[in-house]
């Protein structure tokens, strides 16, 4: 009962912050993302013919699916004030599907690099609503079967990114989850991670 009430005092002490916040805080994050759909598709685009045999149907399609890994991000934000964060965002990708051709496995990455702004407009001790704007590059590699007049290093595709997010919720305080409702070229649904401030 004694050991009970100590952690019952302890945790919320070691949580507690000062009175006055001070600015910049520095956050640190990593999430990850469902299916990025907007990469998917033109990861599917590249090598449709491959990928489909030549039959442009959507059953073809289906039945020969682009796997992905998912999206993976690494952010560090910049609290400036207690209702405004600049970032950065790391952003990357894998993909691939079984060419219904020769059965060979088609491979391609797609990298982002987006400097962030968040603007948070529901602040309690442990929930935080915000949204966000980002705008970067997109780097995409193996893509497409022909390289592309636009290609930049080592034959892969260099592109504008932007990403809007509607709608997020950090909860937590030092240590914090991550939901956020994502729209754009990055990528378009849920993001879900862990941070921390400091």
């Amino acid at each position: 009962m004694i050991a009970l009430l100590a952690l019952g005092i302890a945790v919320p002490a070691l949580n507690a912050r000062p009175g006055i916040e001070k600015y910049p805080q520095t956050e640190v994050s990593a999430s990850w993302s469902f299916y990025p759909r907007v990469a998917a598709g033109e990861f599917l685009d590249g090598h449709r013919e491959a990928i489909t045999g030549g039959r442009f149907t959507e059953k073809a399609v289906q039945g020969n699916q682009i796997h992905c890994s998912g999206l993976y991000t690494a952010e560090v934000g910049f609290k400036l004030k207690s209702w405004f964060t600049l970032g950065i965002q790391v952003s990357g990708a894998s993909f691939w599907a079984d060419s219904m051709n020769s059965q060979e496995r088609i491979k391609g990455t797609a990298l982002y690099l987006l400097p962030t702004a968040r603007f948070t407009y529901v602040r309690s001790d442990l929930i935080k609503m915000y949204s966000g704007v980002g705008f970067g590059l997109g780097l995409q590699n193996g893509f497409s079967a022909e390289q592309s007049v636009y290609a930049g290093i080592g034959g892969a595709d260099l592109d504008a990114a932007f990403q809007v997010v509607p709608v997020g919720i950090q909860m937590g305080r030092d240590l914090y989850g991550i939901a956020e409702l994502s729209l754009g070229t990055v990528n378009m649904g849920l993001r879900l991670g862990i941070g921390y401030r400091f």
